[in-house]
């Protein structure tokens, strides 16, 4: 799959955009259970080490692989991309491959509307980079 430097950018920002809209979510739930979160370094915390933000971690790790395909930018990587590209669909599909992460991120993209957003530009990118036969 031949991705433009343009669409794989578009493609970063809808994952950026998810992984925000997920975050944000998480927080807001984290915080009805716990209290406020004071700081933002308190957040980075409890995102990097906390079981309840656990499972956002292996969108985390998709985008720090694509940023790292991104500045390496090597022609030669267009199967590191299709992979990744394939990896991502498999995380967020209905029938995600990722039984902890499917089960809290389709309860917070039934429940929250910017993270429904973000999955349907998503997926409609994912969707328009597959193969075709």
């Amino acid at each position: 799959m031949a991705m433009s430097k343009e669409a794989t950018v578009e493609l970063r920002h809808a994952v950026l955009d998810l992984h925000k809209a997920l975050m944000d979510a998480q927080r807001i739930r984290y915080e009805r259970s716990h209290g406020r979160v004071a700081t933002s370094g308190e957040f980075l915390g409890l995102v990097l080490e906390h079981p309840e933000f656990a499972w956002l971690r292996a969108l985390s790790a998709l985008i720090a692989r694509l940023d790292e395909w991104m500045e390496e930018a090597q022609p030669e990587g267009a199967e590191e991309l299709s992979a990744l590209i394939a990896a991502l669909r498999s995380l967020v599909a209905p029938e995600g491959a990722n039984a902890l992460f499917s089960a809290a991120y389709w309860s917070i993209v039934n429940d929250v509307p910017e993270a429904t957003i973000a999955h349907v530009k998503l997926w409609r990118l994912l969707e328009a980079a597959r193969p075709t036969a």
